[in-house]
């Protein structure tokens, strides 16, 4: 009888990587376009336009490759918790610190979300954090404060610099309390999850979209942002991490954060122009050691 097959000896699975670059592409292409679609909307225009439109596309694809959206008293309430802390808060925090930041900041800050996530787990969940992934936690932490430069918190232009910091911060606390709920909710369809919250979510966003038609409509380039953000990234990158999760498990997503911190810069200074300062030179080679160092022996992040 031959050996069992080990998992290095197992063929690689090329479709389930090039799903992996296209959601990791998406997801980083999100902070350019929330800079461009508030180059014509609102704040509350461009978060309402995305809440309704994200839903708009999400609904069909949860009753063609989910199981729809279930007629649950339980389904609805755990829809209605994922909604504010999946979609409606952290969307909003995340686009007006967004308004105030370059967009490759932000991104470097959101690849974050996996070490927050650990954190929470631990704090809430009981989840043991071994010395190894609490060394991760305090070198990831600690680009972080490099990234938000603590000299510009004081002075006269401090709460201008503070407040948009804060935002992304609030934003990325969002996210990982959505990992936490995802963890300890009932068992359902991820799709159908996501449909259920993105219909609850887009009722907040129902009118800020609709005061985009009150007067003369903004110019093609806002739009591309607000359709680029809803499609690619709201729709298409959930769609293929929730796909993924499906077919390789979470652990196979862990490094989307590596990728995001490098992604997120190529887009942001390439395409927006933005500038890369001292403090992100320092604060991105502490983050992706974060993150390395959270790992556990196998190589891969441990996503709870």
């Amino acid at each position: 009888m031959s050996a069992p097959e080990t998992p290095s000896d197992q063929p690689t699975d090329y479709g389930a990587w090039f799903a992996f670059g296209i959601m990791s592409v998406c997801m980083s292409l999100s902070f350019v376009f929330v800079k461009l679609s508030l180059e014509g909307f609102s704040l509350a225009q461009s978060v309402g336009g995305r809440l309704v439109i994200g839903a708009v596309f999400l609904i069909p694809l949860a009753y063609v490759f989910g199981d729809g959206l279930p007629r649950k008293r339980w389904f609805w309430k755990w829809s209605l918790a994922l909604a504010m802390m999946n979609f409606v808060l952290p969307f909003s925090l995340m686009t007006y610190g967004q308004s105030f930041l370059p967009s490759n900041v932000t991104g470097a800050m959101f690849s974050l979300i996996p070490l927050t996530t650990i954190g929470l787990s631990a704090a809430f969940l009981g989840v043991h954090i071994t010395g190894r992934k609490l060394g991760g936690l305090f070198i990831g932490f600690l680009g972080l404060v490099v990234i938000t430069e603590p000299s510009k918190w004081v002075g006269s232009t401090g709460l201008e610099h503070a407040l948009p910091m804060l935002a992304t911060l609030g934003a990325i606390f969002c996210f990982a309390c959505a990992a936490i709920l995802m963890r300890i909710m009932p068992r359902v369809n991820p799709l159908s999850l996501m449909a259920g919250s993105a219909v609850i979510a887009s009722v907040f966003g129902i009118l800020p979209f609709a005061s985009i038609f009150d007067g003369e409509l903004p110019p093609l380039r806002p739009w591309i942002g607000l359709l680029g953000i809803s499609i690619l990234s709201t729709t298409i990158a959930y769609s293929l991490r929730f796909y993924l999760i499906r077919r390789k498990g979470p652990v196979f997503l862990a490094p989307n954060a590596y990728f995001g911190v490098i992604l997120v810069n190529v887009f942001g200074v390439g395409i927006m122009g933005d500038a890369i300062t001292l403090a992100m030179m320092i604060a991105f080679p502490l983050i992706v050691l974060g993150l390395v160092i959270a790992q556990d022996g196998s190589g891969n992040m441990k996503q709870v």
